[in-house]
């Protein structure tokens, strides 16, 4: 093929053009954004039903987007409406020049693209569960809360299960208004799980939860994960579950917890991970951590967790970028849920964190 056939003069300019909305992006935010990036953001305009399906789609951190997004609307390529942000002519133009167009949707509607079935678990422990979760406290934001739905609990109860990590083992969940430690307790399979979190509202609700239930194998205690880990919590667990604050502080911290605790070798664990607040380098800072400290990364779901909206939306430090400020009326933060196993023992101090853990560049939600 031709260089002329790979670059047409109308194309070499919509790469120039692209390219100049990307530095003036980059030049706002100090947040990792590539050209790659800008590509997708794009893409979600073209694609997206609403402002925060956009948000979904364009698998970019949000500050770092809404810098973009502000670039496109000072260039006459983008305009707001009362149902968000539309690409104008110019942009369609731009966008088809670069060769980009919708990328579908795929994914199968009964699983929703997680590749598991929770329907297949045991209809009366969901039942339970469905029964005691609409008496959970509401999520607040200086713990930096918001849950995800049933389904995805029970998604990720139905792979650690599938995976031998749950049956017969001893859980150690950190932080849990998601509720993951009362939907393992009431699947009956782990031989004991250790709930902890800051918040006294959820563990008095879990400690009320097991009373009720009679679910001897589940134990709530209130911890500060920027304490050390007590000494009768190392090495005692087979798999823990967490769901982090997303700076790269709190979530080492949170996930330096998890593996201390965890028996040595062959011990797993599971996180979450978005791209609303978590850039792809940031990704890899994580991913060097993990193999730094003896863990390997077995299986990486994305979109696999989905988060019931929370009510604090307005007060997101990321409402004040958004260039049209429309509360969203379904669900639009989603994260990928990761699975570590241990292959040595973690080289970890267990070490007293002051300061902030919820916050850095990319943080949208605190």
């Amino acid at each position: 093929m031709s260089a002329s056939g790979l670059h047409s003069p109308n194309s070499a300019v919509a790469a120039e053009t692209l390219e100049a909305l990307l530095r003036a992006a980059q030049e706002r935010v100090p947040v990792p954004f590539t050209l790659r990036d800008a590509e997708r953001a794009l893409v979600a305009l073209l694609e997206a039903e609403d402002l925060w399906d956009a948000i979904r789609r364009s698998r970019v951190p949000m500050r770092a987007l809404c810098a973009f997004w502000e670039v496109l609307l000072e260039r006459g390529l983008l305009e707001r409406t009362e149902e968000g942000l539309h690409l104008k002519e110019d942009a369609l133009a731009l966008a088809h020049e670069l060769g980009l167009g919708p990328a579908p949707e795929l994914s199968c509607p009964r699983c929703e693209g997680r590749g598991l079935d929770p329907a297949r678990l045991p209809e009366d422990i969901r039942e339970r569960f469905s029964r005691l979760a609409r008496r959970r406290p509401e999520a607040i934001q200086a713990f930096d809360q918001g849950f995800v739905t049933e389904e995805t609990t029970w998604a990720r109860i139905a792979l650690a299960w599938s995976r031998g990590d749950l049956q017969g083992r001893r859980i150690f969940v950190l932080g849990d208004d998601d509720l993951m430690s009362l939907a393992a307790a009431l699947s009956g399979a782990p031989r004991y799980v250790l709930v902890v979190d800051v918040d006294e509202r959820l563990v008095r609700f879990l400690q009320e939860a097991a009373r009720a239930e009679g679910l001897d194998n589940l134990e709530a205690v209130r911890y500060d994960l920027r304490t050390p880990l007590p000494e009768a919590w190392i090495g005692k667990f087979d798999t823990f579950f967490t769901d982090p604050t997303e700076s790269f502080r709190g979530l080492t911290l949170t996930l330096s917890r998890g593996l201390l605790a965890l028996h040595g070798p062959g011990g797993a664990g599971y996180f979450g991970l978005t791209h609303a607040e978590s850039s792809l380098p940031k990704w890899a800072q994580v991913q060097r951590f993990l193999l730094e400290h003896g863990a390997v990364l077995t299986e990486l779901r994305d979109e696999f967790s989905a988060y019931a909206n929370w009510n604090y939306i307005e007060q997101m430090r990321s409402w004040s970028w958004l260039p049209v400020q429309l509360r969203p009326t379904r669900t639009w933060y989603l994260s990928a849920w990761h699975r570590i196993e241990l292959l040595e023992q973690p080289r970890l101090r267990n070490e007293a964190a002051e300061g902030d853990i919820f916050n850095d560049e990319e943080a949208a939600t605190t």
